[in-house]
């Protein structure tokens, strides 16, 4: 029986349903999920081995990036008010420079390009996962090593797009889900931290949140290690059987 191949349309179309809720902005899900179908089709054109495109998907990922980390980061219930104000006006304006991309003659382009692309043959697709594998035991052998923090996120981001690479040939990602969590709590309070500065370097004050902050991000980091070292061995990678 012939390969069906892996169609993209399930998440162009939801890229699609969700756009107009982004444009809204009532609902902090929609920037959120253009965001998720954007990095899901960017994993689907690498596994089919397609440089074009990928430069559109990465800049409508980038655009929507800073306004959902400043909606994830108006969700957090201890903002100080003087905070909570800033943040504010940092997603309104946020808002004001991504909503008009969202309009734009390149975005509808990129849509009606995705659109005409065939079904991924899945024999293609598996044998590129073992290059997003490489990828990511490069990427955790450089963590082990430093210690760093950068060096920790180039790894979440390595593991979140094997992850959707494996969803997409239906293979099992329960060991990554449960990495990507812990990793995504150092990420969550990592770039609240990068927020708290700038709102301190424009005049703001927040010591005392800012030490609770670094000693929750430290503790973080100490989970996501012992987590790391326990399950890495579970995700089949080259060389860490």
């Amino acid at each position: 029986m012939a390969d069906a191949g892996l169609p993209l349309t399930p998440w162009l179309h939801h890229l699609e349903k969700h756009l107009p809720i982004a444009r809204q902005g009532q609902d902090p899900e929609g920037v959120h999920q253009v965001r998720v179908a954007g990095r899901r089709l960017r994993v689907w054109l690498e596994l089919a081995g397609l440089r074009v495109l990928q430069d559109d998907l990465a800049w409508l990922v980038q655009c929507a990036g800073r306004v959902r980390d400043l909606e994830v980061l108006l969700q957090h219930p201890d903002l100080s008010p003087s905070f909570r104000r800033w943040a504010q006006e940092e997603l309104k304006q946020a808002r004001q420079a991504f909503v008009p991309l969202l309009n734009s003659s390149r975005l509808a382009g990129l849509l009606a390009a995705l659109a005409t692309l065939p079904p991924l043959v899945r024999s293609v697709a598996q044998a590129r996962l073992e290059r997003l594998e490489e990828r990511v035991g490069r990427r955790a052998s450089i963590w082990e090593q430093t210690g760093q923090l950068e060096h920790l996120h180039a790894l979440r981001r390595a593991l979140r797009r094997l992850r959707y690479a494996r969803e997409w040939l239906e293979l099992e990602t329960k060991a990554i889900k449960a990495l990507q969590e812990s990793f995504g709590q150092v990420g969550d309070l990592a770039f609240t931290l990068a927020y708290l500065q700038a709102f301190e370097t424009g005049g703001g004050r927040a010591s005392r949140y800012r030490q609770q902050l670094k000693a929750r991000l430290t503790l973080a980091l100490e989970e996501a290690q012992y987590l790391w070292h326990k399950q890495k061995h579970q995700l089949g990678l080259p060389g860490r059987g």
